[in-house]
């Protein structure tokens, strides 16, 4: 399965992606070594345009991960979760859950549903998780461009 995550060009040399070590987001604390990717790249644009405040994003690259078929993940789904989760600011507990799956060594990921459209997916990955090369390969890089008419 290819993944996608839209990164600044700034942070291309660094892999895997370390950025939630350095802030708080929906599925994760400060800390928390999570890599969020989507299942589409129209997905992934869509929530790096949520994420960047009010100006059309600039100097990106689209990167390109293949997760394998046998790869240990666990799928958390919309009824899991509490009715607000979808919400800003982003209830506490969505961290909590993530953890407590990283916690368990058992998976390299977690499907989690998008915010910005709930029937589509989000796959968070666990660089920490022992094994992790094995299943996550970086396959591609690309620029990725965004029309200013998206803001």
């Amino acid at each position: 399965m290819l993944l996608y995550r839209i990164e600044k060009c700034e942070y291309r040399s660094i892999y895997p992606p370390l950025g939630s070590k350095f802030s708080d987001g929906r599925w994760s604390t400060k800390a928390m070594w999570v890599v969020y990717t989507s299942e589409n790249i129209a997905l992934a644009k869509l929530e790096t345009l949520a994420n960047s405040g009010h100006k059309v994003p600039k100097d990106r690259f689209l990167l390109v991960l293949e997760l394998r078929e046998d790869a240990p993940l666990l799928e958390i789904k919309e009824s899991d979760l509490p009715a607000s989760w979808a919400g800003s600011p982003y209830p506490k507990v969505l961290a909590s859950i993530v953890k407590g799956v990283m916690g368990t060594g058992q998976f390299v990921g977690a499907i989690v549903p998008s915010a910005q459209s709930p029937r589509e997916k989000n796959i968070l990955l666990f660089p920490g998780f022992e094994g992790f090369e094995h299943y996550v390969k970086k396959v591609d890089e690309v620029e990725e461009y965004f029309d200013p008419r998206l803001k």
